[in-house]
């Protein structure tokens, strides 16, 4: 294949027309312009004249859109040639603008500049004004058109004579030749999908990006927890025949980067960059997080740049070449197996050992294969009563196998999905048939082998994904998203199940709690009384001695007994924070686990190089005691659930496993070392599934 050299970068950091950059202006507090590279997370910069002191609204095609906030002077600077397209000022008025959009390329003679706006009152916290700000290039003034609905929002894209302005719930339509004619402006409103209402719960956190992409119009939600990192994703195409969107798993081989302001869909292999995938930032003071989130398994994968700290307003844009580049990124495909699949290998080995024997296996006595089966994995044992029917799966002899927690994730929404063993790294795929083929399942805790999932009509449904058993559980007929928390008491025996959640309203701090039998036909609300405790982000609850425990933030502890049907805040153990040092929602992932006979809890800070932190619960004393040594024990974390399992092997003992995973020979599972305080692999360098659980696996078949 031809390659395309880039052309000469000028002022620019090198080989900057041949891939996507991070371009962060800082106004008129800083004189340079930081540029990042998102593929090495390098940080340059660059005193650049025509953005000296300038904020930007985006970037389109490759010319970047510069305001000066002091002189409100601004236009648009064409990147090739730093030559400048003035636009008229802007109003000296306290005027919000967010989105903009261009009905054609800056530098043609039909071009229209449309910016959306409001003016706001700060001090009451209203909107006074909404409107629209349209012109030409090189016009004079800008033209006022006012509206009588509040149409601020993040992006906006114009296809086919329409903009497209995307509010908080819905998406405003625009005839852009009405704009300048001086007449009443066409406009519509189309609903935007239903926000997420399960797991993983995002408190109202919520990016809406909309992006034109080959005619078609995408719209693009990325969901969090206060200030932490985005914890799930959806995408929509607009059919616009009906007006309706429809949910997606894939864009194919084009690459969506998304800003506020605005946002690009490029072929991928032109711009060097994997397709199928969405790019998108977020920041704190000290780094700037670049998240790519895989639509080919639901993964997601970060990179950090670190930054300079600043206390001033600043303005960030992706710039992407518009051009074919000689950069070329291909992408490995990693192999999988498929549990209870023959290899031709192995069946010619087996002939080979079985031509040989003289004697039948049944003859081996069953002790000695009890012996076996401590050192095999669950795969292996899975294999060997297989061998013969006297050594097929029967409940005494499985309950020998010592397992591990696996990984379970869903790829896409077909049905499939993909078990990890962290043992040995190795990749199987099994379907769960009940899973939607056109909307996401979220998987929302595990207990004893057992998962349970929630689907968009908010069924829900205790599934063993080792022999398929599924129980039905009662729908949800209210999901509040504010706080949540579900969890087993014991899957022994399903007739002594029970299944209990909460919900904490944030808005009036009122907390509920239901519980579902084996049987019954509904859930039952058992508490509902004001009580103002936060709970740590997604963090389930765990069910300790006979009643229920939560986790706070700040690492308070709150009780339910589910028999007395009480609730109460423990004044002990007190918080392991000052009360202005408690961490921001989001800025950390908490965990609270059984550890042998012990409440156990783990703070992993999301920011400052993922530190971490744990804490034993002191019985007698009620407090948290810190913990330096898990003294031969192994923590699996994840908010949906987390295990602590005796080490099988001392190489194993004192780590910490996630639920993110390296992608190599193997699947290589980040791993925490507690005794020297480092990561095995960084998280940067691992991919982390959305919809994901840690369970243990248990071929026991339900009793009832």
């Amino acid at each position: 294949m031809e390659m395309v050299a880039c052309k000469q970068e000028g002022p620019f950091p090198s080989n900057f027309f041949c891939q996507p950059w991070i371009i962060k202006c800082h106004g008129a507090n800083k004189h340079t312009t930081t540029f990042i590279d998102p593929m090495k997370t390098d940080v340059e910069e660059k005193e650049i004249v025509e953005m000296k002191g300038k904020l930007c609204f985006g970037c389109m095609e490759e010319y970047l859109f510069l305001r000066d906030e002091q002189t409100k002077e601004c236009f648009f600077l064409d990147l090739n040639s730093l030559s400048k397209v003035h636009l008229p000022p802007l109003p000296k008025e306290d005027i919000i603008f967010i989105s903009f959009g261009l009905s054609a390329s800056p530098n043609h003679p039909n071009c229209i500049v449309i910016l959306p706006g409001v003016k706001f009152d700060r001090e009451n916290l209203v909107t006074v004004e909404c409107f629209i700000m349209c012109c030409h290039p090189y016009d004079a003034k800008w033209h006022k058109i006012p509206l009588d609905q509040d149409i601020l929002g993040t992006t906006c894209v114009i296809l086919d004579g329409k903009m497209y302005i995307c509010g908080v719930d819905c998406v405003s339509v625009f005839d852009v030749g009405s704009l300048l004619a001086g007449r009443q402006v066409d406009t519509r409103t189309l609903s935007t999908p239903k926000v997420a209402q399960y797991y993983p719960w995002h408190d109202g956190v919520i990016n809406t990006y909309l992006v034109e992409s080959c005619g078609l119009i995408y719209l693009v939600r990325t969901y969090h927890y206060g200030g932490g990192p985005t914890n799930y994703i959806d995408i929509y195409r607009l059919d616009t025949s009906s007006d309706k969107w429809l949910r997606i798993d894939s864009i194919g081989n084009r690459a969506f980067f998304l800003s506020n302001g605005c946002c690009k869909s490029v072929c991928a292999l032109d711009v060097g960059v994997k397709g199928n995938c969405i790019y998108y930032t977020s920041r704190n003071r000290y780094e700037q997080w670049i998240y790519k989130f895989c639509m080919d398994d639901h993964t997601m994968a970060f990179s950090i740049a670190s930054v300079e700290q600043t206390n001033y307003e600043c303005s960030i844009c992706w710039f992407v070449p518009t051009r074919p580049k000689k950069a070329i990124m291909t992408s490995s495909v990693s192999q999988t197996k498929v549990l209870n699949e023959v290899n031709e290998d192995t069946v010619v080995m087996e002939k080979k050992i079985t031509s040989n024997i003289s004697r039948p296996w049944n003859d081996l006595p069953l002790d000695l294969v009890e012996l076996l089966l401590p050192h095999l994995s669950l795969v292996d044992a899975l294999r060997l009563f297989t061998v013969c029917k006297e050594w097929n799966l029967t409940s005494n002899l499985i309950q020998k196998v010592k397992t591990w927690p696996w990984f379970m994730y869903q790829e896409k929404m077909d049905g499939m999905c993909k078990l990890i063993d962290p043992l040995n790294g190795k990749e199987y795929t099994t379907r769960v048939e009940f899973l939607s083929f056109v909307f996401p399942t979220q998987m929302l805790c595990s207990k004893d082998g057992w998962i349970i999932m929630l689907d968009e009509a908010r069924a829900m449904f205790l599934v063993n994904p080792m022999n398929q058993d599924i129980v039905k559980l009662p729908c949800l007929e209210e999901f509040d998203q504010s706080s949540c928390g579900i969890t087993l008491t014991s899957v022994s025996t399903l007739s002594d199940c029970v299944v209990l959640r909460f919900c904490i309203n944030s808005r009036d701090d009122t907390i509920n709690f239901y519980k579902w039998h084996n049987g019954d036909e509904d859930w039952t609300l058992i508490y509902e009384e004001e009580s103002p405790f936060h709970t740590a982000a997604n963090t389930n609850p765990v069910f300790f001695h006979g009643e229920l425990y939560c986790l706070a933030e700040s690492g308070k502890l709150g009780v339910f007994n589910p028999v007395e049907e009480t609730w109460r805040i423990l004044d002990k153990p007190k918080s392991l924070y000052m009360e202005d040092e408690v961490p921001f929602r989001g800025y950390q992932d908490c965990f609270l686990l059984e550890l042998d006979e012990n409440l156990v809890s783990v703070f992993k800070d999301n920011y400052a190089g993922n530190d971490i932190r744990i804490f034993k619960l002191d019985s007698l004393k009620m407090e948290w005691i810190p913990v330096k040594d898990l003294a031969g024990w192994t923590l699996f974390l994840d908010p949906r659930g987390s295990f602590a399992k005796p080490s099988l092997h001392k190489s194993w003992s004192n780590k910490i496993f996630f639920t993110a995973f390296h992608t190599g020979t193997t699947k290589t599972c980040v791993t925490y070392c507690i005794e020297s305080k480092r990561y095995d692999i960084s998280f940067c360098e691992a991919k982390k599934p959305l919809n994901c659980v840690w369970f243990e696996p248990n071929m026991i078949r339900k009793s009832f």
